[in-house]
């Protein structure tokens, strides 16, 4: 599939699907392009989606792997790597 930038694709399809109502499922998202009159490359990638309902636009983005995933860090956790590391390398007595 022909992309020219990440950055002009989530406009595009931003643009196709501003008017959608979220949460969508995948049969919403590609009944609106078509209604909306969307480029054959973006209906395509529209039917590469995983048959799911989406929450919201961020979501449809990530999915198609125009935006990297979001991280999930709990609150007030913080990464040791060292502590990890200690742990694999323990004495065997």
């Amino acid at each position: 599939m022909y992309r020219r930038s990440p950055e002009a694709d989530v406009r595009r399809i931003g643009q196709v699907l501003a008017a959608v109502e979220f949460p969508a499922a995948k049969w919403q998202l590609i009944a609106h392009a078509e209604h909306y009159g969307a480029d054959a490359c973006t209906r395509a990638e529209l039917w590469s989606l995983p048959v799911a309902t989406y929450p919201d636009l961020t979501t449809v983005l990530t999915a198609l792997g125009l935006l990297a995933p979001p991280t999930r860090v709990r609150p007030g956790y913080r990464t040791q790597p060292g502590v990890q590391a200690a742990a694999r390398t323990r004495p065997t007595s």
